[in-house]
């Protein structure tokens, strides 16, 4: 049983263009996963920089808190010695505290910014990641798409070769020609297997 170079070249044909369709597909899917998991990623940062800004308010409330009850703490100490000698410690020591205060106030807030800043660089990141993926599944269709174009080129080549009536040059290599040739020299020769 002979199977004709038409049927070949058909079957080939449609192998490619199943291998192109699956591949394209398969870079649509990568893209949707990769855009996916990017978008739970920063779904998450934003709950880690949500976190981050409550941890600090309640390190600052509390810290808030430390200072005004070592200040009542103090105060009413001095109240219950009853002599007015003591005032001068209280004089020097609650600008300490306030400093002391003022200080991890300020430390509280520069780990609240750098915490932000560390979750925004990685979502920038993310978003770099993002249009990698893009371009990426770009490349892979457009590279799929021209292996088809050449497969399909091949199996053209392949068909003519051996189609019945199929112009074999005095050199004995078929030719085909590809671009159609009409007018002013369009199209090129390419030799066959």
């Amino acid at each position: 049983m002979c199977v004709s170079a038409a049927v070949l070249a058909a079957a080939a044909l449609v192998t490619a263009a199943v291998g192109t369709a699956a591949t394209i597909d398969n870079a649509n899917y990568q893209r949707g996963m990769a855009g996916l998991q990017l978008a739970q990623q920063r779904d998450e940062m934003r709950e880690q920089r949500k976190d981050i800004q409550l941890q600090a308010q309640e390190a600052e409330a509390a810290r808030l808190e430390e200072y005004r009850n070592q200040r009542e703490a103090n105060l009413l100490a001095l109240a219950g010695s009853g002599t007015g000698q003591n005032m001068s410690w209280l004089q020097g020591i609650d600008p300490a505290n306030e400093k002391a205060l003022k200080h991890d106030l300020a430390n509280i807030r520069l780990g609240l910014a750098g915490g932000e800043n560390r979750l925004a660089q990685q979502i920038r990141v993310n978003k770099t990641q993002d249009l990698i993926a893009d371009k990426t599944r770009d490349a892979q269709i457009f590279g799929s798409v021209i292996d088809f174009a050449g497969q399909a080129l091949g199996t053209a080549s392949y068909y003519n070769s051996y189609a019945p009536g199929a112009k074999v040059p005095a050199g004995g290599s078929p030719t085909v020609t590809v671009g159609g040739g009409g007018g002013g020299g369009g199209g090129a020769s390419r030799g066959g297997f």
